[in-house]
């Protein structure tokens, strides 16, 4: 797992593997051995007001969160440092099972990043009545363009409250996860470089291995098929 893995998930890995064994022993092991994991910052939510022309009520706050996929999704973007400079990554999670079901990245901030990201996610994933599409309250976002996408495919846009990050904090806690874990204090060549190694976190490691202390130590995709198991 490339040091992404504390002693809770290494316990519970084993134990799907037939090891059993405690956290504190797996804890006093690689303590013993000097084994330590990436530690995770201290999150605080940055998201802020944003200039999005007539902002959207927030429906997360009245509707509350899904009990199934893709009935809520939610996006944000943040900024990369190449060797070429700054790109930026434009991501969305399902807020049911946190996995992120699409993305996109360019070497601008402008309303087509966000747009790709959401055609993206839109192929990806299965059509759904009442989709609730979820943001801060950045000028993108409320941009004509892609509330135009929105409205073509029937999702309701909800934004967060004016002054209050952690309507979106499911989002950025995503966005630190892989920033944490995949790039760390290092930086890619450039943007096809950096397209690479998003794809290989996100499609053979994030959404299909990685554990989730929200979901029960499970990855996104096992923790929909639990889901997709219970129905049938």
């Amino acid at each position: 797992h490339r040091k992404r893995y504390g002693y809770r998930r290494i316990q519970r890995t084993l134990a799907t593997q037939g090891e059993t064994c405690s956290e504190e022993r797996v804890r006093r092991i690689m303590r013993e051995r000097g084994l330590k994991a990436i530690q995770p910052k201290g999150f605080k939510p940055t998201t802020s007001d944003g200039r999005a022309d007539k902002p959207s009520p927030n429906l997360i706050a009245t509707s509350g969160l899904p009990d199934q996929p893709d009935q809520v999704w939610a996006g944000d973007i943040t900024y990369i440092l190449t060797e070429s400079g700054w790109i930026y990554l434009a991501i969305i999670i399902d807020l049911y099972s946190r996995r992120i079901v699409g993305w996109e990245i360019a070497d601008n901030m402008r309303a087509t990043l966000v747009v790709a990201a959401l055609n993206n996610a839109l192929d990806s994933r299965p059509k759904a009545k009442e989709r609730i599409f979820h943001s801060d309250r950045g000028s993108q976002y409320g941009s004509r363009l892609f509330r135009s996408l929105l409205a073509a495919e029937g999702i309701k846009q909800s934004m967060s409250a004016r002054a209050n990050p952690y309507d979106n904090a499911w989002t950025e806690s995503v966005i630190g996860t892989i920033k944490r874990e995949l790039i760390g204090d290092g930086k890619f060549q450039g943007k096809e470089d950096a397209k690479m190694a998003i794809f290989e976190y996100v499609e053979g490691y994030y959404n299909t291995i990685r554990m989730h202390s929200s979901l029960d130590y499970l990855s996104p995709d096992a923790f929909e098929e639990q889901l997709l198991t219970r129905t049938n």
